[in-house]
């Protein structure tokens, strides 16, 4: 049996224009590679990738598209028609922002997946779970035009408040990094953060998605997702496993963006914000390298090199995870989630070890202190 995480990575980078090789194997378990795609974020994009196969292969017999497999090929085309449907309607609450922070004049920044959204083939088919936007100073403001037409703010969370905009939830992030990390770190790497997202706002680049304006929003510039980028991955990593779709928002991120990186910056950063940051940075572009095929076009040679001189064995444990480890586990009980997390951090203190120089012990003492103490609030 074909083994089906190749054939899913064969599939991503065909899709994304990095694959030659139009031909998959004859015994492929379509049900385990379509779960798998589900799992990893990609389901709509492996299809994609199956089209552009079919279209440059038109002698490839079976596979998906043949009689045994109609029931799967029903269903992956109907996970990438909910994605796309569900893409309309966060452009939708999208564009509804826009109205209302434009009636309030303040102008803000996109973040997160939406925002990864202009570099795929097909925005469409980004999976997204919400809508992420930083109005820097202007927040208090932002959550007062919220308000203003009937929208309730949740300030639920010391990074961000919670609004629910056309059926889609809105997070308005108020802080970029976590305070709950190393001081010195972790405050350092949320201002020089904010200055990338000033800048952004004053100069970045204007939000118009399938032909629509997004008035007041601005795309990230390429320093602020250089800093952010992994950060934000390994934040997720921290306490569950991030995703393939996770290290394709990075890769091609690199494959459009890289060539307006401050190298200099960026490297800095890396030594700098140790705390996960900065080994995990060189992992996704190492990972990005020999399991997506990127192209390193236009990439900074500085920035290809310190990736394929990291240690491949470490990387290495980091995919296996993509794969083999645990989504977090989520409860309408707080605390009771908490104590998941605090079970899982303890199972899996290697990657606190390996990946964020900490001792379990000190990490999970610096998380309870950041939490009775409300560090960020």
């Amino acid at each position: 049996m074909a083994n089906s995480r190749e054939v899913l990575l064969k599939l991503v980078r065909l899709a994304m224009g990095w694959e030659t090789d139009f031909s998959l194997p004859d015994d492929v378990n379509w049900s385990e590679v379509l779960q798998m795609a589900f799992e990893q974020g990609v389901s709509a994009i492996i299809i994609d990738g199956y089209d552009i196969l079919c279209q440059n292969n038109p002698d490839q017999k079976g596979g998906l598209t043949s009689l045994e497999n109609k029931g799967i090929l029903l269903e992956a085309i109907g996970q990438s028609q909910m994605i796309e449907s569900t893409y309309r309607q966060h452009l939708g609450a999208l564009n509804e922002v826009g109205k209302i922070m434009g009636e309030a004049s303040v102008p803000f920044m996109l973040m997160k997946g939406f925002a990864c959204g202009q570099y795929y083939p097909n925005p469409l088919h980004r999976a997204c779970g919400d809508i992420d936007i930083y109005p820097g100073e202007e927040y208090d403001k932002s959550n007062e035009a919220f308000k203003s037409v009937g929208i309730g703010v949740n300030p639920y969370y010391y990074r961000h408040s919670a609004s629910l905009v056309k059926g889609v939830m809105v997070e308005n992030h108020r802080v970029l990094c976590d305070l709950r990390g190393p001081k010195h770190q972790t405050r350092a790497l949320e201002r020089q953060l904010e200055d990338e997202a000033k800048k952004s706002i004053r100069e970045g680049i204007d939000v118009v998605v399938d032909n629509i304006s997004i008035e007041g929003a601005k795309y990230p510039i390429a320093d602020f997702n250089a800093l952010f980028l992994p950060w934000h991955v390994s934040a997720h990593f921290i306490i569950e496993r991030v995703t393939v779709r996770h290290l394709l928002d990075w890769a091609l991120f690199l494959t459009h963006e890289g060539k307006d990186i401050n190298v200099e910056k960026f490297r800095d950063a890396k030594k700098k914000y140790t705390y996960g940051y900065s080994k995990m940075a060189d992992i996704l572009t190492n990972l990005s390298l020999r399991y997506l095929g990127m192209p390193v076009d236009g990439i900074p040679m500085e920035i290809i090199d310190d990736a394929e001189c990291f240690d491949n064995v470490l990387a290495d444990k980091v995919w296996d995870y993509m794969f083999v480890g645990q989504p977090k586990e989520r409860d309408s009980w707080l605390w009771k989630e908490r104590l998941n997390n605090v079970r899982r951090i303890w199972q899996e203190r290697w990657k606190y070890q390996e990946i964020y120089g900490m001792n379990v012990l000190g990490f999970l003492l610096m998380k309870v202190k950041g939490v009775i103490f409300k560090e960020g609030e």
